[in-house]
């Protein structure tokens, strides 16, 4: 699913660079990944470990809570989306295709931040994860037509759960007053007006002793999330 940008301001905090060896690195056009069924295709130079490293994350999510993602999934690396997408997008997940369509690193670094905090390495690999977590989703929701804040929701949880933890702590120190406020807030309208906020409320609705795995697996098994705000009172 799109992954958006909002309008922020720019925080006074110091991005952590990550150096990778040099070897990680190429401009190989297609690199499969070791320990998976996922490829990465790209004409532009990418560390490839690490977008494998950050796929096969997502996919140890869902391992641990027995759901598997058997299907072939290519991760095509691009300069510039595609033009159906918003151009304040990251990356989506096609279905159809089997394929994340993902902006490569240096053009995402020029949005500067995310989710309040500066953009780096770290965030890139969460982004992926992020979608890599859609594709497994989509394959695993017991019903045909989910709605958007289901796929959100699952997509979030994986996200954070996986995400480097020290730039998890920064994200919601920085957010602070994401939540939800009730579950009927988790809708596609909260989801469009800021999909950042609601993923941050989301990992936070996760995190509370009453929902974590056991709502997970009840959106995934299509007994969570399944109304519509219009549906709504």
């Amino acid at each position: 699913m799109l992954l958006f940008a909002r309008p922020t301001v720019v925080t006074a905090l110091v991005v952590i660079l990550i150096i990778y060896p040099l070897a990680s690195l190429s401009s190989t056009s297609m690199h499969v990944c070791e320990n998976s069924s996922i490829s990465i295709k790209s004409d532009e130079l990418v560390d490839h470990n690490t977008i494998c490293d950050s796929a096969e994350d997502a996919l140890a999510f869902f391992g641990r809570l027995d759901i598997e993602h058997l299907h072939p999934l290519v991760i095509k690396i691009v300069r510039k989306l595609p033009g159906w997408m918003s151009e304040t997008s990251v990356g989506c997940y096609r279905k159809e295709e089997q394929k994340i369509y993902m902006l490569a690193f240096p053009e995402f670094k020029k949005k500067e931040v995310w989710f309040d905090v500066p953009i780096n390495r770290l965030m890139y690999s969460s982004l992926v994860a992020h979608e890599v977590a859609h594709a497994v989703a989509s394959h695993n929701l017991s019903i045909s037509e989910p709605t958007i804040h289901a796929q959100e929701y699952v997509a979030y949880v994986a996200m954070f759960i996986m995400m480097n933890p020290a730039l998890r702590s920064r994200v919601l120190a920085e957010n602070l007053g994401a939540n939800f406020d009730s579950e009927l807030e988790i809708n596609e309208i909260t989801y469009m007006l800021d999909p950042m906020r609601f993923g941050i409320a989301a990992y936070r609705h996760y995190l509370n002793k009453e929902h974590g795995d056991a709502f997970l697996l009840k959106v995934l098994s299509g007994n969570e999330l399944t109304y519509s705000a219009q549906d709504l009172p």
